[in-house]
């Protein structure tokens, strides 16, 4: 079984704009640089993923994937995250095939464990593994056995979105319940819970420093 495991980036100044309040222009180009990195670099400790596809219009983004190992897709423009993941389908489809798992970048709690067991639960022929994130609203990971099982509908109630079209193509839909993958870094509460459990984000522990002094 070949895996696929897909990870979608924003321009390093454009993403995590809700945390703009706490955060200055060269912070936020820093904190989307050192999640990117630290995300691929936990994907590539999994030896059951075979291939990490980065999709992007950040450039730097795309010459460090390609100088660790992994194949570098640049993003369609105008773009969104549903297109980006579309066009990696696409690609995925035309170079073999295979499982198709969706990571985003902004998961600071995520360890290499988490993302082996998210991989066990990928057991059946046809079958769409799904972890929401903590409101069970949005979708923080998607697993499918072949990467045109469903369409990518990331955005408002997309847990809804993606495991009502599962059930529509007759799919076998698991929903993975991992609190460390449901814990994405995009609001100040949720910051307000992962910035002291992530010391390898550097810019998070010094925020840390600077809340606690």
């Amino acid at each position: 079984m070949t895996i696929w495991a897909v990870l979608p980036v924003k321009r390093y100044a454009v993403g995590k704009s809700r945390l703009r309040s706490l955060f200055s222009e060269a912070e936020i180009a820093q904190l989307n640089r050192q999640l990117f990195e630290s995300t691929f670099t936990k994907i590539r400790e999994i030896p059951e993923i075979d291939h990490v596809l980065v999709i992007s219009r950040e450039d730097l983004a795309l010459d460090w994937c390609r100088s660790h190992g992994g194949t570098a897709l640049m993003e369609d423009s105008p773009s969104s995250l549903n297109l980006a993941v579309t066009k990696a389908q696409g690609y995925v489809s035309e170079h073999g095939g295979g499982c198709f798992l969706v990571l985003p970048s902004d998961l600071p709690l995520m360890t290499p464990q988490d993302i082996s067991r998210l991989i066990e639960q990928m057991d059946g022929k046809r079958r769409l593994v799904i972890v929401p994130d903590h409101l069970q609203s949005g979708t923080n990971a998607l697993l499918m056995s072949d990467p045109e099982l469903i369409k990518p509908r990331f955005g408002t109630d997309s847990f809804r979105k993606h495991t009502r079209q599962a059930l529509a193509k007759n799919a076998e839909l698991v929903v993975y319940l991992n609190q460390n993958i449901q814990w994405d870094l995009d609001t100040s509460l949720e910051l307000n819970r992962i910035i002291n459990n992530q010391p390898e984000i550097s810019i998070l522990s010094q925020l840390r420093k600077e809340t606690s002094s």
